[in-house]
């Protein structure tokens, strides 16, 4: 590890627009972890003290030292797990990862774990086939032919046509590969499918 368990909330910039949300929604669950962390240790303590001193019922006081505890080390395993998953393009392991914190965060804390449910289901837009439409030009049709028509009278000359103007370069965009296998498109930098697993 880097050294920081809190992970930055901007990604590369290849990632799918699915990723990029499901990445920001789990930026902002992880926030919300390290949130309910403070204050379930803060009232968790307290509450140990007054459980202490009173001889009160110590069944909350538990429940808020637990939530501490299992939130503290989610938010310290979720970077290397979901953040750099996602990252690297291994968008199925961070998938898994995201369900069970998620499922984690709804008992522990319910809103990081919301945000987390939320991610996943966004993150699984990544998964489905994608389709491109062809571009303008790319696709040759054969047209009706027209017996050709004598003019009756000379057409007048044509004026040159000027060339077209040149449309604006777009940003360069990495090279995209298709899975044989699950047919899921991904950066052709990457040796393996980040869906399925299966190598170019």
């Amino acid at each position: 590890m880097d050294g920081s368990f809190l992970a930055s909330s901007r990604g590369p910039p290849w990632l799918p627009a699915a990723a990029v949300d499901a990445r920001r929604l789990a930026y902002w669950g992880q926030v919300f972890f390290f949130v309910v962390m403070i204050v379930s240790a803060i009232f968790g303590i307290i509450s140990l003290f007054m459980w202490v001193l009173d001889h009160a019922s110590g069944g909350g006081t538990i429940y808020l030292l637990v939530t501490a505890v299992v939130n503290f080390i989610i938010l310290y395993i979720m970077k290397p797990t979901v953040f750099d998953h996602i990252d690297q393009g291994r968008f199925s392991e961070a998938s898994d990862h995201m369900l069970i914190y998620g499922v984690l965060g709804i008992i522990f804390g319910i809103i990081p774990g919301i945000f987390l449910i939320i991610a996943f289901v966004r993150l699984q837009e990544v998964f489905q086939p994608q389709y491109q439409p062809y571009p303008p030009g790319q696709i040759q049709t054969t047209q009706p032919s027209e017996p050709a028509k004598v003019p009756s009278h000379p057409s007048p000359p044509q004026q040159p046509t000027p060339p077209p103007a040149a449309a604006p370069e777009k940003p360069k965009q990495p090279e995209m590969v298709k899975c044989k296998k699950c047919g899921v498109q991904y950066p052709a930098f990457m040796r393996t499918c980040p869906n399925c697993g299966e190598a170019r």
